[in-house]
């Protein structure tokens, strides 16, 4: 049974972006909040708050963690194809959007993206 999550909170300029694992969707919110990519542990914190617990419990982290890790599958490339990416290496805690999820959930088109212009830039 597949599950479909959309974004939250993007307001006007949600996109129809689905996402298979539901924590996947809040680890790219949460991303996408920060100003598109962050240190692991605030990724962890962020969530936990939005969530109302104030202090992370471990298995939030690890949930999160496997979650992150079976999507990006070790991807450093900003310029990937998917949505999420390590910016520094796989032995980085720096979690992060790609160049296109970053656009996309902002509500770029690919056009706009390329030339450096946002949706209500005209």
């Amino acid at each position: 049974m597949n599950r479909a999550v959309a974004t939250r909170g993007l307001g006007a300029t949600s996109v129809g972006v689905a996402f298979l694992n539901p924590l996947v969707a809040e680890i790219t919110q949460a991303l996408l909040d920060l100003g598109g990519a962050a240190h692991r542990d605030l990724v962890v914190a962020y969530i936990a708050k939005q969530r109302g617990v104030y202090r992370p419990p471990e298995s939030l982290r690890r949930e999160l963690d496997a979650a992150f890790a079976a999507y990006c599958g070790q991807a450093s490339d900003p310029r990937a194809s998917g949505l999420l990416h390590l910016p520094y290496g796989p032995y980085s805690h720096r979690w992060a959007l790609t160049d296109q999820a970053y656009g996309l959930l902002r509500g770029e088109t690919p056009a706009n993206a390329r030339r450096g212009v946002g949706v209500g830039a005209r």
